[in-house]
């Protein structure tokens, strides 16, 4: 009766799961509401930028006219903030949709009934256009929301970038330092690039590093997450998420080259892109969260975790099982055998095998 039990307990259980796993295999209608209310927010959190840019002025900070390290000549950007948008916003946005082009297309043709169907207002909308716009539309709000921090450390920090006194040109210790220790607070840019000059208040911390590893974060984590099985060969994933931070750090490096930032800017730059990048990906997008593996891959299915692949099963289901003969003979103290490492086991004569062992009669 109590095996019974057990049996009966078991396959209530297992009903339970196949309930649930029914139900997430339903229906889901998507709001018009929801999705009006997510650009309202993705305009809230640019709004923000576009006043800062146009109307906030930079916080005017003062100087010591022997300081070293703001009197580098000015070099035009190896990456210009242009380059960098376009790359960092093109390439990740087209690995998203290749990665769930190749999802919807390859991995997932022969199990599609166990996906979610989605409809708006009794019209049916197919699932790869339902993830393109929660993947990249994540990805455009923690854009945001990196932009949106960067500004606020520029604007009210005002920290002068290394070829400020090249750019800004001030009337009090451009070309004469009267006195080393006098801090000049009261001075006024001439130079005749008024948008280099005010570029030239903008140093910390760099939004080159900050975006360049926002991206490659999010983008990164995002493929972990997908493409949840070897794609091809097992180094393709890994060999585009080290070309993304490779990318990254060349970007941020070449913000020390060209005179545009100190090397702290940068250093902070990386740190707040890649806490805002693995955020936003890990608890915004939940990318993890959402992997959307099916019970019924065939890739998946039958394997077990481990770090060592297991072998193949036979048809009946059951494991390989092979079995070895071993023995192993440790004789006495007075036998020609006799060593130090018997001596150490303090062992007797005795016979040990696997699977053929033998009792004596007492």
């Amino acid at each position: 009766m109590r095996s019974w039990g057990r049996v009966r307990e078991f396959g209530e259980l297992h009903a339970g799961a196949a309930r649930d796993h029914l139900e997430n295999m339903g229906n889901d209608n998507i709001p018009i509401g929801r999705v009006i209310c997510d650009f309202v927010v993705l305009i809230c959190c640019a709004v923000p930028l576009l006043i800062f840019h146009e109307f906030v002025p930079a916080y005017k900070r003062g100087f010591y006219c022997d300081d070293e390290s703001i009197r580098y000549p000015f070099h035009d950007s190896t990456v210009s903030r242009k380059m960098l948008i376009v790359i960092g916003l093109i390439i990740p946005t087209a690995l998203i949709l290749l990665t769930e082009l190749f999802r919807a297309t390859a991995w997932e043709r022969k199990c599609r009934d166990q996906f979610k169907s989605y409809h708006m207002r009794n019209r049916n909308v197919h699932r790869l256009i339902v993830r393109l716009y929660c993947f990249i539309g994540y990805f455009f709000v923690g854009v945001c929301f990196n932009q949106l921090m960067v500004d606020i450390a520029k604007y009210t920090i005002g920290r002068q970038r290394p070829h400020f006194m090249a750019v800004c040109q001030p009337d009090i210790g451009y070309n004469k330092c009267p006195d080393p220790e006098l801090y000049i607070s009261n001075y006024t840019c001439t130079g005749t690039n008024k948008k280099l000059v005010h570029e030239s208040r903008l140093s910390f911390y760099s939004g080159h590093a900050a975006f360049s590893f926002y991206a490659a974060w999010f983008t990164a984590l995002y493929l972990q997450a997908r493409l949840y099985r070897p794609l091809f060969s097992r180094l393709v994933i890994p060999v585009i998420q080290f070309s993304l931070f490779g990318g990254a750090a060349y970007v941020s490096y070449t913000r020390i080259s060209d005179y545009k930032h100190h090397w702290s800017d940068v250093l902070v730059g990386i740190i707040m892109g890649s806490s805002i990048g693995i955020f936003v990906a890990m608890y915004v997008a939940e990318v993890f969260k959402r992997r959307e593996i099916p019970s019924s891959d065939p890739e998946t299915l039958g394997h077990q975790a481990g770090l060592i692949r297991m072998e193949p099963r036979p048809a009946n289901g059951e494991p390989v099982v092979t079995t070895q003969s071993h023995t192993i003979t440790i004789q006495n103290e007075d036998g020609p055998g006799y060593s130090a490492a018997s001596q150490r086991l303090g062992a007797n004569s005795f016979e040990m095998s696997y699977f053929n062992h033998t009792a004596s009669a007492h």
